[in-house]
């Protein structure tokens, strides 16, 4: 690209010569505060996370924090990879050039902070980063990307050491609310939200029917944009990106994973369905993995080898996606639920797993590792109303207490509130929606 146009297209993504404009998204503050405590490291900050989750709005809010806290404007040089100027000149001159330009124009000897937004358009961007990581001291790099690839195994080799990564996932519960400004007090108990329940609720409702995704949450019925999404990512991010020749079959499995969301599944099962072969369907469930459509879950044992060769439970990113385009809202609302706690575990960056004793045929939906020891045990469904399901989801439960050395667990349901003691046992039960505002309630 002549230089004088990267010069002016570098001019209009920063604010080197003009005022930032307020943000109309809320602050995401769990976010910020982590960036913050590593903006001081040299380890080059690597965000990464689905595409629109909100990564590119998360960078303008720390720039203008950035600039409020005295950070001189000129010391910032932010990139917009996926501005469509720059694509015809995809390269890692592309990035020399930038770095060059910005330099030669802007900044020619104070402390730069590299902010490249979506650097996964890059081939071979991990090498240019060494490089300069190597020889340029005075050079923060933050980058972005909506693959997981960032985490590559050509990534950790070339910057082992060199690197720290935050997971920028789209909104919890709480950022939902405050998105629609809904102020919630800060001690919250079941009671003190009493007069806020029936709103909650009706939010809650929609939050569990379209999910999360901030460019979509002021659409009344936005259904066919995350039909659009789901198709977008699954052959840009996908077939595009990992090269794959049967769209035909990528895609009938991830409906087929949409569909079952919250199901154990096998590979082999799912190469019988699907009548391709094992490392076929082992490979795509990789490359959906890494696209952030799906996540997997193994069945927790203290054998390592157990772990590995055990079925996996499936998870989608967005109950919305999995409305739009698998089962529909109303068929099966348990599962719906069990993956959105699944979503909020993934936030808090816990260690989970599923449990099960096949001699038995108990299950609890959801364990969490912390350290070396199990801390944690969730069961989740609908309603117990049912004496069979309260049964079945009860002796999960205590089967999981028992197997781990747990005094206490939580069943999440969509409306129930209360406390059983079982034996030795204490079991919560608490409605999703004031569980996703209270873990601890």
């Amino acid at each position: 690209m002549e230089r004088k146009k990267l010069f002016d297209l570098l001019r209009d993504q920063n604010y080197w010569f003009k005022e930032p404009m307020p943000t109309e998204y809320i602050l995401r503050e769990n976010y910020i505060k982590k960036v913050n405590e590593l903006m001081d490291s040299r380890a080059i900050l690597v965000m990464k996370g689905p595409r629109r989750a909100g990564k590119t709005v998360l960078l303008d809010q720390i720039i203008q924090q950035m600039l409020k806290n005295k950070t001189d404007r000129e010391q910032i040089l932010y990139v917009n990879l996926e501005d469509y100027r720059f694509y015809k000149d995809y390269s890692l001159k592309l990035l020399e050039d930038i770095l060059e330009v910005y330099l030669e124009n802007i900044n020619a000897g104070k402390k730069v902070y590299f902010i490249i937004d979506e650097i996964q358009n890059i081939n071979g961007f991990e090498r240019f980063l060494r490089t300069k990581y190597d020889h340029q001291k005075n050079i923060k790099f933050i980058i972005t990307g909506s693959n997981a690839k960032l985490l590559s195994k050509e990534l950790g080799t070339l910057l082992t050491g060199r690197i720290t990564t935050i997971e920028i996932l789209p909104f919890s519960f709480s950022e939902f609310l405050l998105f629609h400004k809904i102020m919630l007090p800060e001690n919250r108990n079941y009671f003190t939200l009493e007069s806020e329940k029936t709103r909650i609720k009706q939010m809650f409702n929609r939050y569990l029917r379209f999910g999360a995704i901030p460019e979509f949450l002021l659409e009344k019925e936005p259904e066919h944009r995350l039909k659009e999404y789901f198709e977008n990512v699954l052959f840009r991010d996908v077939v595009e990106r990992f090269n794959i020749r049967n769209v035909k079959l990528i895609k009938e499995l991830a409906l087929y994973l949409a569909t079952n969301s919250a199901k154990i599944y096998s590979v082999n099962q799912l190469s019988k369905i699907l009548n391709a072969s094992v490392n076929t369907v082992q490979s795509y469930l990789s490359d959906l993995s890494m696209a952030y459509l799906f996540f997997y879950v193994d069945k927790f044992s203290f054998s390592l080898k157990d772990q590995i060769t055990s079925q996996s439970k499936v998870y989608s990113l967005d109950t919305g996606l999995i409305n739009a385009v698998g089962f529909k809202f109303s068929e099966d609302k348990g599962r719906l639920l069990e993956n959105l706690v699944y979503l909020e575990l993934l936030r808090e960056e816990k260690e989970v797993y599923y449990h099960r004793d096949p001699k038995m045929n108990r299950e609890c939906d959801f364990i969490v590792k912390e350290g070396l020891k199990v801390a944690k045990a969730i069961q989740v469904t609908s309603s117990l109303d049912d004496k069979k399901t309260e049964e079945r989801e009860i002796e999960g439960m205590i089967d999981a207490l028992k197997t781990y050395n747990l005094k206490e667990g939580f069943i999440l349901t969509e409306n129930e509130y209360g406390t059983r003691n079982y034996e030795e046992f204490e079991i919560k039960i608490r409605p999703m929606w004031f569980w996703l505002l209270n873990k601890e309630g």
